[in-house]
């Protein structure tokens, strides 16, 4: 039954912040200590004196870690997998600072979820303004926009930065309605197929609202562009 409890404690995964002070000393020197010392062959006295006067460094240098984790560090040492070459029946504090360094060279480096996202969103605000200087460069050098803009308005709106009102949104999707089908008519030539084409392109206007939209979109963005550089 004690073996099964020096187990659970040294399988335990949180840091060795957590323990209280007493309580982490008794770890370290009854269940720690023992262990090391079968790992690493620590079979004469010399060696056992120099891991009891290491010890005390794990609390410094292993502040974070768990003792799953510091077992771990201990066996990728044994094994050989870390840049330290094993030293058979030997062990004293610069060498297990050697050992911690070269396991956290080694470690991959976690990034948090919530820093991810706020990598991301920090991202997505970079790539949104280039795209809206980009745009804006395009409309007063042009008068006017010709390239894709639906991504920098839906940008803008959200950033509250373009009308609301359902009144003015109305108005402007009258007059991309018959710009569309304005721009539809122009690409007809005179024969019978490209009539017919027209008249199915007229009937998808109608019935599809998605290329109406985009115009209403480009046109609320040239009014905003327009209105900033009289500034």
């Amino acid at each position: 039954m004690e073996s099964n409890n020096k187990l659970a404690v040294l399988d335990r995964k949180i840091p060795l912040r957590a323990f209280p002070e007493q309580d982490l000393n008794k770890v370290l020197l009854m269940d720690f200590m023992p262990y090391l010392t079968r790992l690493l062959s620590l079979t004469d006295e010399v060696s056992a004196n120099r891991l009891e006067v290491a010890l005390p460094a794990i609390k410094e240098q292993c502040w974070g870690m768990g003792f799953v984790e510091i077992k771990k560090m201990f066996e990728m040492y044994v094994d050989n997998k870390l840049s330290v070459q094993p030293i058979p029946n030997y062990f004293d504090r610069i060498l297990f600072g050697k050992i911690v360094k070269s396991y956290q060279q080694q470690k991959p480096k976690v990034i948090h979820k919530e820093k991810l996202i706020e990598v991301k969103e920090e991202t997505k605000k970079e790539i949104m303004e280039g795209a809206c200087e980009r745009i804006f460069k395009q409309f007063k050098e042009q008068g006017k926009i010709t390239d894709a803009c639906n991504h920098v308005y839906d940008y803008l709106f959200d950033l509250g930065k373009l009308p609301t009102s359902a009144l003015y949104k109305d108005l402007i999707f009258g007059k991309a309605k018959l710009i569309a089908r304005s721009e539809a008519m122009k690409q007809a030539g005179e024969s019978l197929e490209m009539h017919r084409k027209l008249k199915a392109t007229l009937e998808s206007i109608n019935t599809d609202k998605s290329k109406s939209v985009s115009i209403a979109k480009r046109l609320v963005l040239e009014e905003y562009f327009g209105k900033i550089e009289k500034l």
